[in-house]
């Protein structure tokens, strides 16, 4: 799975939230760095790493992005009224791209 699709996810769905001054910035060029065996952000109660690669059932972001209830916070994406969850066969990318190993973009990874 290229991660330019992963990208792909994270413009169209999480860069509104997820940009400079936020606890996890996902914008290209700087998303992959910040995911790929990196500590969740603080305010997590839980923790965890973010992409733990080949694990995705290890990895805190598919947590955040699959479960209703999650272990600190809100399901993700989240609306103006609340959770606003991706559909499942977008949810099944990242888990899939996270189960190969969660690799880079051939220009540096994100």
């Amino acid at each position: 799975m290229p991660y330019a699709i992963v990208q792909q996810i994270f413009d169209q769905q999480c860069v509104t939230c997820h940009d400079p001054g936020a606890d996890l910035i996902l914008q290209d060029g700087v998303s992959w760095n910040n995911l790929v065996n990196h500590a969740a952000p603080a305010a997590e109660s839980c923790g965890g790493i973010l992409v733990v690669p080949g694990d995705s059932s290890a990895s805190y972001l598919f947590q955040k992005l699959s479960s209703s209830s999650p272990c600190s916070g809100l399901q993700m994406p989240r609306g103006e009224l609340g959770s606003e969850p991706l559909p499942g066969c977008v949810i099944a990318l990242i888990a899939t791209w996270i189960e190969e190993g969660a690799p880079g973009s051939v220009n540096g990874g994100g």
